[in-house]
């Protein structure tokens, strides 16, 4: 794009300006008067300078200036080269295609020139999308940023790998506020109609899967892949985890009994089919309402609430989740019994009859 008059805010020093978008140009002649002119948009007043040094030291030299060729990769030709380079290390083996729908809506810009105000309109007519066989419900702001998130990591990855040379152009967007939702968990009333109505699921597994994640906290996916292996002395060894982390968390014997009772002994203990339907009928049938986009993982939000009311601690119920951070824990906290407590006897109402010291 061509640098008119009116593009330029003021002069900071000699050859380069500053314009109107924040950005610096350069406009110099390196070799003289009757030398060629040499220009260039540096994002930041110093990159502007180290620009400017670096042609006239060549100028110097008689070295006449050679433009770096534009890097011409589309920003799907950065997620192919990221994902050969690292994310096919990741466990989250839809990371890719996700990367690759967000790339076509942004129309597949090429990569140097994508910058952040075409993210911010990409942001928006997401967030305005209706999604299909959701009651006109559009894309939450969650999701949006997680896609901030996912293509944020692409620049920042190849920039670590030598691989970008240039600016992450998603480095100054705030990501979206979002509200904090209600802590949804489950009643003993409700665990125990959910729990009779497994009882008499067509899927046998069910049942099991649910009170280990009741037991546990285990998301659904670690219980339902449990190997005979990962059942043993009293105790469920985790070890292919979201986070990586593995962690050993004990059981009742009644539990463990029951876990592998008439089951195989070896390899996986639970039929490999998705019984996650069965579970939703379950709820169903129980008159167990939950918010749009929970389903299996209140189990875990179900353990976390009671251990956090029967007094538990917090930093333990941290590792017993996997946690990767005390605050995602935290959320728990405001169950305990004794939480915030303190207010009633340290508020100065309540201290405003003692005496002086």
């Amino acid at each position: 794009m061509a640098i008119t008059a009116k593009d330029k805010v003021r002069q900071v020093e000699p050859g380069i300006w500053k314009l109107v978008d924040g950005r610096f140009y350069v406009d110099i002649r390196p070799a003289g008067k009757e030398g060629k002119k040499v220009r260039a948009t540096k994002p930041k007043l110093e990159e502007a300078r180290e620009f400017k040094r670096d042609a006239f030291a060549k100028a110097s030299m008689g070295e006449a200036y050679k433009p770096v060729a534009k890097d011409k990769r589309r920003l799907s030709e950065l997620v192919e080269q990221w994902h050969d380079l690292y994310g096919h290390s990741l466990k989250d083996k839809e990371r890719k295609l996700q990367l690759l729908a967000i790339c076509k809506g942004l129309g597949d810009p090429i990569a140097q020139t994508f910058t952040a105000e075409d993210f911010m309109i990409y942001r928006k007519s997401r967030l305005d999308t209706v999604q299909p066989g959701k009651g006109g419900k559009t894309i939450s702001a969650n999701t949006v940023n997680h896609a901030h998130a996912y293509l944020s990591s692409v620049f920042n990855r190849l920039k670590q790998l030598g691989k970008w040379d240039y600016p992450n152009p998603l480095a100054g967007i705030p990501k979206l506020s979002i509200d904090e939702a209600a802590l949804t968990f489950l009643d003993k009333i409700q665990i125990r109609l959910l729990l009779g109505e497994l009882e008499h699921s067509q899927n046998k597994d069910l049942l099991i899967i649910t009170k280990i994640c009741l037991s546990i906290g285990s998301r659904w996916s670690e219980a339902a892949n449990l190997e005979v292996q990962n059942v043993r002395a009293g105790k469920i060894h985790l070890s292919n985890t979201k986070n990586g982390r593995s962690r050993s968390i004990p059981i009742s014997p009644e539990l463990e009994r029951e876990i592998l009772e008439g089951r195989p002994k070896h390899g996986k203990l639970f039929n490999t089919a998705d019984p996650k339907k069965g579970f939703s009928n379950a709820l169903k049938r129980a008159g167990i309402h939950l918010p749009d986009g929970q389903l299996t993982h209140v189990l875990r939000h179900t353990f976390a609430s009671h251990f956090m009311m029967n007094d538990g601690n917090i930093l333990k119920l941290m590792h017993i989740l996997d946690h990767s951070s005390l605050d995602m824990t935290l959320r728990y906290a405001k169950l305990a019994p004794d939480h915030l407590t303190q207010a009633v006897t340290h508020n100065p109402l309540a201290t405003l009859s003692e005496k002086f010291a």
